[in-house]
């Protein structure tokens, strides 16, 4: 009786190990991509669907389908191979395991697809197997759903699906055997890679900008503020361009395509990098051409932020805020640098900076600021008289003190300066 129990279940456990990726490939069924560890997905075999929910773990030989309501008891549905067969076959266990046994004397071998992707090198390091696929696999969709994202409304955009992929890549020199991976999106230089772990880019900082019908342009900071405007507005797409800036400190590089729109929408982020890129749009572009819609998320640091209620892990700048006494339209300013206050007052030992400016952008008002400065002198270390040539660029006509290294010489020609040299 003893031996009889053994080999029933020397049996079952036999059943088991049968491939379940072999089985599928029986069935005529083949993955649509590969994840990390072995995953791969499939189109369910237990329903017709577009969208891959069906995984099939190589070394675990366990199958889950996330498209399927669980058992009680389970988190996922799923499970062996003798699982599957009762739920494609619709048989009872001791039935399963007859057919599958009688499947199993010619099973065909998986052998799966091993794809070699590209590699980009950034300084140091060196991304190797970088390849992307269409956006199927159920984790980093669940990531997207987590983030508040309509995943519905996304995957209605082939523009939107063709620019948001999974990716998968490896470091080089180092010995993890899995490769990462994560959500990618496409950009001017490479790829924005994101996971519920990981924040970074492979192949360098661009530009993504999406087609609209109409020749206003909306611009988001990062791609996460785009998917989230479409989830908050219930739309697959907007009629307008889309820009994805992937970096605030690329919206120099937009410039030119910015000033033929003849409206841009701003959803930039509400912190200090934000506003100061709102504030140098404004003063670069048209009057009136920037219309900016980050009130909508107000107290929140950016649009998905406040799609998840996420509050700011650090102090927003306050509303209003001028970032740069500079930005404004100004023709000349005064900047000076004061002396450090004596023994005895009440700011003993500290130093302050300001920038006045005249109220006219004329002739007349350049000589108020020298009239100022004169009667300032005894105050200042150091002072500049400066002129605005185009948009934020300026030159100094006048500047002395120990604020600048370099000494004012007969014939010294001023250098052409950005207005972040002033902050």
């Amino acid at each position: 009786m003893a031996t009889t129990t053994l080999s029933s279940a020397a049996a079952r456990a036999a059943d088991k190990k049968v491939s379940i990726l072999s089985f599928m490939a029986k069935l005529g069924h083949q993955p649509i991509g590969q994840a990390a560890g072995g995953n791969y997905y499939f189109l369910s075999p237990l329903r017709e669907e577009k969208t891959a929910s069906f995984v099939v773990s190589e070394p675990k030989n366990l199958w889950a389908d996330y498209g399927e309501t669980p058992r009680p008891g389970q988190k996922v549905a799923g499970g062996n191979v003798l699982d599957l067969v009762m739920r494609i076959a619709d048989v009872t266990l001791p039935v399963a395991r007859l057919m599958l046994r009688a499947w199993s004397t010619d099973l065909p071998d998986f052998v799966p697809a091993r794809p070699t992707g590209v590699s980009y090198t950034e300084g140091p390091r060196t991304f190797t197997d970088v390849r992307t696929e269409k956006l199927a696999w159920p984790p980093l969709i669940t990531y997207l759903t987590e983030r508040g994202i309509n995943w519905r409304l996304v995957q209605r955009s082939e523009q939107t699906m063709a620019t948001l992929q999974q990716i998968f890549y490896r470091v080089d020199g180092q010995t993890r055997d899995k490769p990462y991976f994560g959500l990618g999106w496409k950009t001017a230089a490479g790829w924005e890679v994101r996971n519920p772990r990981f924040q970074g880019t492979i192949g360098g900082k661009g530009l993504t900008w999406l087609k609209g019908a109409e020749a206003g342009v909306m611009v988001f900071e990062g791609f996460m503020d785009y998917l989230s405007a479409l989830t908050h507005y219930e739309t697959s797409f907007f009629r307008s361009r889309v820009l994805v800036l992937n970096s605030v400190s690329l919206v120099g590089q937009a410039l030119p395509e910015l000033m033929e729109a003849p409206v841009v929408h701003w959803f930039g982020d509400n912190d200090a990098a934000g506003l100061k890129a709102l504030d140098y749009l404004r003063q670069t572009l048209p009057a009136g051409r920037v219309q900016a819609h980050n009130d909508l998320y107000r107290g929140y640091k950016d649009f998905n932020d406040f799609l998840t209620k996420t509050r700011p892990t650090k102090p927003l700048p306050p509303r209003g805020a001028v970032w740069s006494k500079l930005s404004v339209t100004q023709q000349y300013w005064l900047w000076v640098v004061f002396k450090k206050r004596e023994r005895g007052t009440k700011y003993y030992g500290r130093t302050g900076k300001c920038a006045f400016y005249c109220h006219t952008n004329d002739a007349a008002g350049l000589e108020e600021l020298r009239v100022l400065r004169n009667r300032m002198g005894h105050q200042l270390d150091y002072y500049r008289i400066c002129e605005r040539t185009t948009g934020r660029q300026y030159k100094i006509l006048e500047w002395a003190g120990q604020y600048n290294a370099k000494p004012v010489v007969p014939g010294y020609v001023p250098p052409v300066f950005d207005e972040s040299d002033e902050y």
